[in-house]
């Protein structure tokens, strides 16, 4: 039971990070607070999950060893997901388009499992295998030449196509990252077993970044041409929406393992499309190829939600 909530968290993470890719996508439309989506997304995520710590999280352990190891591994995840995973995903999202990015931020579980059997030593059971084939199965469908090809007119706005590949490269960078933040992540909560903790001090770590970012910026008189602007309306629902998401994810990690949180929060793909061309009209509808691959997915997800413990 609690471990198909966990995959019900991670699959409502899933939306939330779509609907974030969405909204990034009508923000980069607009010229208002331009340049400063990602920062206004830490942002928001450190002041969330910040007041959420201080309101419902535990008493904070005494300092020793296992706590500090588990500082460290979620200063590890903040710089995989709030900096890595995050700047490549705004970046990806405005060069290639929602749909593309999520596509190829299918490979999230690729690299989530790969690190999870040598670090974790988690173990890739039946039931992950077929779930995983069901899924990958549906990105396949969706990444086939034609689809692409299609996929590479959805966008209103055509980028060029060196432009595209950057987007795209950015793409695989953010896959990295988030799937080696949900390992880090997971052997954080070992010693320390608070998300919220987990999810402000990774927040904080981003937020350090651009700190430092600043000062080499000022100390190469660039500073100037960067400042804080207002936000739009679509840039705080993108980071409202991703500080929303990735609370979810940290609490999934509690009640399940890390290859089954990858996993479902592959479905994020099918979210994203649908938003896109049906609610907000960033692009166009997705055909019938995006209904078979949904049902290939949604199987592979139900499966991990009816036998959610392997082993």
């Amino acid at each position: 039971m609690t471990a198909g909530f966990g995959g019900l968290l991670a699959a409502f993470g899933a939306f939330c990070y779509a609907l974030s890719s969405v909204s990034i996508a009508k923000s980069s439309q607009s010229v208002q607070g331009r340049g400063n989506d990602v920062l206004i997304s830490v942002l928001m995520t450190a002041v969330v999950s910040g007041a959420l710590w201080l309101l419902l999280g535990p008493t904070m352990p005494e300092l020793g060893r296992g706590v500090l190891i588990g500082v460290a591994y979620f200063v590890a995840a903040g710089v995989l997901g709030n900096v890595v995973g995050r700047l490549t995903l705004f970046r990806s999202v405005e060069l290639a388009g929602a749909i593309e990015t999520g596509f190829i931020r299918r490979l999230i579980p690729v690299f989530a499992a790969l690190l999870a059997f040598f670090l974790l030593g988690e173990v890739i059971t039946t039931p992950v295998v077929i779930a995983f084939f069901l899924v990958t199965s549906g990105v396949v469908v969706m990444m086939s030449r034609a689809s692409v090809k299609s996929a590479s007119d959805l966008a209103v706005g055509e980028p060029a196509p060196l432009e595209r590949n950057k987007g795209r490269a950015m793409a695989v960078a953010s896959a990295a990252g988030y799937g080696g933040s949900f390992v880090s992540r997971k052997l954080a909560m070992q010693t320390l077993p608070d998300p919220l903790a987990g999810v402000f001090i990774g927040a904080m770590t981003g937020l350090m970044w651009f700190a430092v970012s600043w000062v080499f910026r000022f100390k190469s008189r660039n500073a100037l041409s960067w400042r804080i602007q207002r936000p739009s309306g679509w840039q705080l629902l993108a980071g409202g929406s991703m500080t929303v998401g990735q609370v979810a994810l940290f609490f999934s990690l509690i009640f399940t393992d890390v290859t089954v949180v990858a996993i479902m929060s592959s479905i994020e793909m099918f979210f994203a499309a649908w938003l896109a061309g049906h609610i907000f009209k960033t692009e166009r509808r997705p055909g019938p190829r995006f209904y078979l691959a949904s049902a290939l997915a949604a199987t592979g997800v139900t499966l991990l939600a009816l036998a959610p413990r392997f082993g």
